[in-house]
């Protein structure tokens, strides 16, 4: 008898539901927990004559089954998950099981209480799909990549292989120097990389390398992953082409400093100047000022004819460097010498427009003007490996401070590169004395 009592007293104290039910479906006996769940009290239960068991599961729409089978309850051992009606009306979904050794009068049954697990399953489920839906639409218009706090690429998605032009095995295990196009300076990505190390989100544009070669601009967020210390362990970067956009925006900007050089080039001054020569050789030789007055017609020709266009044929561009060069040897003919060569053919070679009469004048004014004697500016062009070369030397002071070169240096050696493939600018003092600038470039980009 005292055993008896001891495990009545587990049982209607232990965690799960646990109930036996006679042939009628009338409750035999109501542990603590059915109380707790479905808000019945034993007392209530077994004290009701007309409470069935049925009384509990919830009624479907017509047509729709209970999920409950009455005829079930004899089997050994059964599974259920019902959907029971508590005290209050609310709805709580148990998972039963029939646990009646054998087949009789009573049979008992143990249940869980799996109401709140199906809804955390269910939001779950949800918050995958929006997840998946969110996953999905972000690989459909952006670049997306995740590198591991050392900035290791762990994954790409499709639109950044397609955009950088490498396999996703190509790129996973890298970093991103793989498309760094050495357009931004070092200290550009040293702040990338102190902020997003404290946990900070980054924003920004960023001018890449794809693996042809050609270059592309991403508007890029990098967000810190945080592990449970609130310390980053990766980084999520997205990012989204913008490469039409900043190159209408370099077009805008290079046509306005093409403007600013035409306005140079056309200036009165100029005009003025090199019309008085002319005007003090029509006396004295003719033939000269006649020559002289064709080649201004011709570089003014140019100037509005061809100045504003992106790129011009070599040839043009050469022809109106060498009339600036004779035009120049004109006016200052007892102070300077000038020469000009050209090899290979350049038929299919093209250049931006104004690059080369500014660097010699740029050698005239920062290298030949000051100096005492006769000065000699020497331009030389030609066709190496597909690659053409131009050099412009002076045999002036040289550079003792490279910043009065650095303006239209700048500007020419940027349109270059925003317009040609391989190119390159540089200035620095010959062994011989003077200056030497240098540029070289390849095609011409679509």
């Amino acid at each position: 008898m005292e055993n008896e009592v001891r495990i009545k007293k587990v049982l209607d104290n232990m965690p799960i539901l646990f109930f036996s039910l006679d042939e009628n479906l009338r409750p035999v006996s109501w542990n603590y927990e059915c109380e707790r769940v479905l808000g019945f009290s034993s007392e209530e239960i077994l004290n009701d004559k007309n409470f069935s068991f049925k009384n509990l599961i919830q009624v479907k729409g017509e047509g729709e089954s209970s999920g409950f089978n009455p005829e079930l309850l004899n089997s050994e051992f059964k599974n259920w998950e019902l959907d029971l009606i508590s005290k209050d009306g609310k709805t709580k979904l148990v998972s039963l099981s029939n646990i009646s050794s054998e087949s009789g009068s009573i049979n008992w049954f143990v249940g869980v209480d799996i109401t709140r697990t199906k809804e955390i399953e269910r939001e779950l489920t949800s918050s995958l799909k929006e997840l998946s839906d969110f996953q999905t639409a972000l690989n459909a218009v952006s670049i997306v990549a995740i590198t591991d706090k050392a900035g290791t690429i762990i994954y790409v998605n499709q639109n950044f292989c397609d955009i950088s032009g490498y396999s996703r095995d190509e790129l996973l295990g890298h970093n991103h120097r793989i498309i760094n196009s050495g357009y931004h300076p070092k200290e550009f990505f040293v702040d990338l990389w102190k902020t997003i190390a404290k946990g900070k989100i980054w924003k920004g544009e960023i001018k890449n390398k794809a693996k042809d070669g050609r270059y592309y601009w991403v508007d890029t967020t990098i967000s810190p992953i945080l592990d449970s210390n609130g310390k980053p362990y990766q980084y999520l970067a997205i990012r989204n082409d913008i490469t039409e956009r900043k190159e209408t925006e370099e077009k805008a900007r290079h046509a306005e400093n093409n403007l600013k050089i035409l306005q140079d080039r056309m200036s009165p001054h100029f005009l003025f100047n090199t019309l008085s020569i002319i005007h003090s050789y029509l006396q004295t030789n003719p033939g000269l000022a006649d020559s002289a007055i064709l080649m201004l017609a011709d570089n003014y020709r140019f100037l509005m004819d061809q100045a504003n266009q992106q790129l011009v044929p070599f040839d043009i561009e050469w022809e109106f460097m060498e009339n600036y060069l004779q035009l120049l040897k004109l006016r200052f003919s007892d102070f300077l010498e000038v020469e000009s060569e050209k090899s290979g053919n350049f038929r299919q070679c093209q250049i931006p427009p104004l690059t080369l009469q500014p660097l010699v004048e740029n050698s005239y004014i920062h290298g030949l003007r000051d100096r005492k004697g006769k000065g000699k500016i020497s331009v030389k062009a030609s066709i190496e490996d597909g690659k053409t070369l131009v050099t412009i030397r002076d045999n002036g002071k040289g550079l003792s401070d490279a910043n009065i070169h650095s303006r239209s240096i700048a500007n020419i050696s940027e349109r270059l590169k925003f317009y040609l493939y391989d190119s390159e600018v540089k200035i620095e003092n010959h062994p011989e004395g003077g200056a030497i600038v240098t540029i070289g470039f390849k095609s011409a980009k679509n």
